[in-house]
């Protein structure tokens, strides 16, 4: 590993490309990011356009639970810190979110996530068969655009086994999971063995 500046490291290797089998560079750097404490952030690239990157949070914490009622426009500037082992769930909607193995971490705030959510309904209303999915889809995108519009009235949750997601502000409530509430949540961790 060489050294690429303060807090940080680097290393670089070799390896074939799985879209065309020619050799590809792999960078890993290892960073400490506010909030999420030490993470290696690791990218691939080919010539052929061929391009992965990804970030591992290294830390882990306490399992926890953070939920927060947003009542007010300003509750959508609640800051929103998730972690590629959180949850978020929002329970009048029906939405959960949970990870998987291309699971991201973003900091964003509560309007942020709204606008993710909108995005991903807005495809399933397009991906649509039956016209009550529909229906659906566009009940729920009225209810997410009068929520951004300064109408919310809706809980949101977020749950994480590994301790690393969070809210920050005003009223937001925090509480420990216990184990079994722990291990019953997906990390979006997989692990690769030869």
């Amino acid at each position: 590993m060489r050294d690429s500046g303060a807090g940080s490291s680097e290393s670089t290797g070799f390896y074939n490309c799985p879209a065309c089998g020619s050799i590809l560079e792999m960078r890993g750097n290892l960073d400490n990011i506010p909030y999420f404490g030490d993470v290696m952030e690791i990218s691939l690239a080919c010539d052929c356009g061929f391009k992965f990157v990804d970030t591992i949070i290294l830390g882990q914490k306490e399992p926890v639970r953070y939920l927060k009622r947003v009542c007010s426009e300003g509750d959508l500037w609640t800051r929103v810190i998730r972690s590629t082992s959180g949850t978020i769930r929002i329970p009048e909607w029906g939405v959960e979110i949970e990870p998987g193995p291309a699971s991201e971490a973003y900091i964003t705030n509560v309007e942020g996530v709204i606008e993710r959510l909108q995005s991903v309904v807005e495809m399933a209303r397009k991906w649509s068969e039956t016209e009550d999915e529909r229906r659906r889809a566009e009940s729920l995108l009225d209810t997410m655009q009068a929520a951004r519009d300064g109408k919310p009235d809706f809980t949101i949750i977020i749950e994480d086994p590994l301790g690393n997601s969070a809210f920050i502000g005003e009223g937001v409530e925090v509480a420990k999971l216990t184990d079994e509430e722990a291990r019953s949540l997906r990390t979006g961790m997989f692990i690769v063995q030869k």
